[in-house]
């Protein structure tokens, strides 16, 4: 894995050529980091750091000898927060409501026979690329064989406790695995029940199928979120059976208030962000709900706990002298492919420190430290007693 810093000139010509840009502006989003280029064994890409023209951040080129495979990023989902309001004027009759799972975006494309997985921001990641080969590599590869792999992406969803990106515990899942959300052919989604049928043929999983609904069945709708939230799940993507109009999302009280803990522990970074856009969906949700005062006070002691606490503990920690960082875990049959992960992080600027390795059933785990910045902040706030924000 390797940045490619100048690209060669026919590297730009065919991200022209596949995009449909002039290479004037191609040119232009390559010099200011927009435009990045990579080399993942062997294979040469391009890949789109933000939105340009009508490709999503994510987007990305695959150069072959004498061709090109345009992988579209994944499309942005907009969230609702007022369900009563958003479903009957954005949907046009039916519903489908899926579950939305707490994991991270992974585009599956076979290219000259090989499985590559890419994530929500367009890179190749070696440990995810290996892990579904390992696990499910001959079910993903029946299954573009036969729709046809060069013009069909499966994405989905990988979900467990051991990954470098997002961990949230699934008893169908609790380790690793791979839940099918989309399929693309060319670039357009398949309807849900054909995705469906394709993805079990083949002995794969999809996210949970919660319901079939008339668009202005809200009480269905919000029966259906309860119980997720009873669960303590993540929420639901809201989809048209045939795709005739843009997908929404919908995110679980848990979930939002659960987010914010996780969040407020680094507050310097994931803090700021995590914040206010869930403090918003709370506030539509309590208004759309009509809850009484009682309930209201309990809601608002649960926000302020989960705000307070997680961040109160960090600057502890960091007054005692601790460390500050996420730590996780990952499975590897080889030193080789735990270093390789480990450069893949650094390439993409995470601090990262292998703090652990050791074998079970067989396998390699590495404990792997993320260290945080929040850490060298909180130290800087308590040594000078001045806040670095205003």
């Amino acid at each position: 894995m390797t940045w490619i810093h100048r690209p060669e000139p026919w590297m730009l010509d065919t991200v022209a050529e596949a995009l449909g840009l002039q290479r004037e502006r191609v040119e232009h989003l390559a010099r200011h980091r927009s435009l990045r280029f990579r080399e993942y064994r062997g294979l040469l890409y391009a890949l789109l750091r933000r939105e340009v023209a009508d490709y999503p951040e994510g987007t990305v080129v695959v150069f072959g000898r004498g061709w090109w495979r345009l992988i579209r990023g994944y499309p942005s989902i907009r969230r609702m927060v007022l369900p009563s309001v958003a479903l009957p004027r954005h949907f046009v009759d039916k519903i489908v409501v899926e579950e939305k799972m707490n994991g991270y975006n992974v585009r599956v494309a076979m290219i000259d026979g090989r499985l590559y997985a890419v994530t929500r921001g367009g890179y190749i990641c070696p440990y995810t690329t290996r892990r579904l080969e390992r696990l499910y590599g001959e079910r993903l590869r029946g299954l573009l064989e036969e729709l046809g792999p060069e013009d069909h992406v499966v994405a989905g969803e990988v979900v467990g406790l051991r990954n470098p990106y997002t961990r949230y515990y699934y008893p169908e899942a609790p380790v690793f695995g791979y839940f099918v959300f989309d399929i693309f052919r060319g670039g357009e989604p398949l309807p849900p029940a054909t995705r469906n049928a394709a993805v079990e043929e083949h002995g794969l999983s999809h996210v949970r199928l919660l319901g079939v609904l008339d668009k202005n069945d809200v009480g269905g709708f919000k029966e259906i979120v309860e119980a997720l939230n009873r669960e303590g799940r993540e929420g639901v993507v809201v989809k048209d059976p045939e795709y005739r109009v843009p997908p929404l999302k919908y995110t679980t009280a848990h979930t939002n208030v659960g987010d914010i803990r996780y969040g407020m522990r680094f507050f310097m970074e994931e803090g700021r962000s995590f914040l206010f856009s869930r403090l918003l969906r709370e506030i539509f949700r309590i208004y759309e709900d009509g809850i009484g005062e009682n309930r209201l006070v309990q809601l608002a002691t649960e926000l302020g706990l989960a705000v307070l606490e997680p961040p109160l503990e960090t600057v502890r920690k960091v007054a005692a002298g601790d460390l500050v960082y996420e730590e996780f875990e990952v499975e590897a049959d080889s030193r080789e492919e735990v270093d390789e992960l480990l450069e893949h992080l650094a390439e993409l600027g995470v601090d990262v420190v292998l703090a652990g390795l050791r074998e079970e059933a067989g396998r390699l785990v590495a404990t792997i430290r993320k260290m945080k910045d929040t850490a060298v902040q909180a130290r800087k706030i308590l040594e000078t007693g001045i806040s670095p924000m205003d």
